[in-house]
């Protein structure tokens, strides 16, 4: 009995350990219009103040907006159309088209990148800014409300796993590859695990969430082909033009298929292969 018990005890102790882990990577998320911002180099973060902090370049050109940087003043200047905003790194205040406006935090200078507070500079655009702590996500819109479609869920249906989003109810298996050099992040589904179908449904708005429909259509309509557990499914490499990244598909012979998303950069020798090299040109 007392083993028992200190098996449950143990077990308790370790999914609370794995849990809080898990959420404490969650990496923070920026969509615009819909699509989400991919930041090669350095991820936004939440400052002291509680306000997220983005690249000001990748987040600015997203919203149609030009970036121009004055050193000798540490001055960000982001112009769209007739609006133009002036930022200096360590102050609050800063001006839209002249017109002098205050923060409740600063600009600032990370991993040799220029970080500013996404919500003003936003929102000094015209756009609409909403934040949701279900799955940390930053969205900004600058569409009419009568043409937005997003439909991703708020209600805490969808979660986040190493940077995928995913049903809360999932069981497809999303993993980072940390020991490895060229794979990024490892994937899996099963055909004998229940409804192949959904885990199909699941791994498609995953990559559509990451990689848009096109490349995440081009996954299912591969891996459904495969028809029963013993069904040979080939290997076919998939390249994601606005990442610069593949998606490997490693052969199926049994109940696993086996999806890797290979790190940035990395170039696969498919010389050995005839047609597995899919190319987007999105």
């Amino acid at each position: 009995m007392k083993k028992i018990v200190l098996f449950i005890t143990v077990s308790i102790v370790m999914l609370m350990v794995f849990t809080t882990t898990s959420f404490a990577q969650l990496p923070l998320r920026v969509v615009v219009n819909g699509n989400r911002v991919n930041f090669p180099d350095a991820e936004p973060f939440i400052d002291d103040n509680g306000r997220t902090q983005v690249p000001v370049r990748f987040v600015s050109e997203a919203l149609g907006a030009e970036v121009g940087w004055e050193g000798s003043t540490k001055t960000v200047t982001i112009s769209q159309g007739d609006k133009e905003i002036k930022i200096v790194i360590g102050k609050k205040d800063y001006t839209i088209n002249g017109e002098k406006n205050l923060m409740d935090t600063e600009a600032l200078l990370k991993e040799d990148r220029t970080f500013v507070p996404v919500r003003f500079v936003s929102e000094g655009l015209g756009a609409r800014v909403d934040w949701d702590p279900a799955v940390r996500t930053v969205y900004i819109d600058t569409r009419e409300k009568g043409d937005i479609k997003d439909d991703t869920p708020k209600d805490g249906s969808i979660i986040e796993v190493d940077g995928y989003l995913v049903p809360n109810d999932t069981n497809i298996i999303i993993v980072k590859a940390q020991e490895s050099k060229i794979v990024e992040t490892r994937m899996a589904i099963n055909f004998m695990r229940p409804n192949f179908e959904k885990q199909i449904e699941d791994l498609t708005f995953a990559l559509k969430n990451k990689f848009g429909e096109d490349i995440a259509n081009e996954v299912r309509k591969h891996v459904e082909q495969k028809k029963s557990r013993w069904h040979y499914l080939p290997e076919k490499y998939i390249y994601v033009k606005k990442t610069n990244q593949y998606i490997w598909l490693r052969k199926s012979i049994g109940e696993d298929i086996p999806i890797e998303i290979m790190v940035p950069g990395y170039v696969p020798d498919t010389s050995q292969y005839n047609d597995v090299v899919v190319e987007w040109e999105n």
